[in-house]
């Protein structure tokens, strides 16, 4: 049975590809709320750059902080970039956190996370690619 199991992970792994992976904060079961944020880093291309947008949204309304990491070394150099704030989300609505321009070499040589820490639903987290 945990062959089948990896089986399923690998597949999983590689059926999600250059989708950004989120996770949640473990708690304890009993006091495990009901995911209702999320987050998303969308990815862009723009002629000879690369446009990374932090995006959060979730089914009701929350507050909280977000952390925006980007790393990347390619050809033209090696950049580390870090944004970070405050954020209010509305029900059912995306919001942009923050938005960060790389040069177009960044184009498979880069690493982002976006972290979300909410009042209400604890922490959730997302890479790309």
């Amino acid at each position: 049975m945990s062959r089948l199991r990896t089986t399923s992970v690998t597949g999983f792994a590689i059926a999600v590809g250059f989708f950004p992976i989120c996770t949640r904060a473990q708690t304890s079961p009993a006091a495990e709320p009901k995911m209702t944020i999320g987050c998303q880093i969308r990815v862009t291309p723009q002629n000879d750059m690369l446009r990374l947008e932090a995006v959060a949204n979730g089914r009701g309304a929350a507050t909280g902080t977000y952390r925006f990491e980007i790393f990347k070394q390619s050809s033209t150099g090696t950049s580390q970039n870090v944004q970070s704030g405050a954020f209010e989300l509305e029900a059912d609505r995306d919001a942009i956190l923050t938005t960060v321009v790389l040069d177009g070499s960044a184009r498979g040589n880069y690493r982002a996370r976006l972290i979300l820490d909410s009042k209400e639903f604890g922490s959730v987290s997302c890479v790309s690619p």
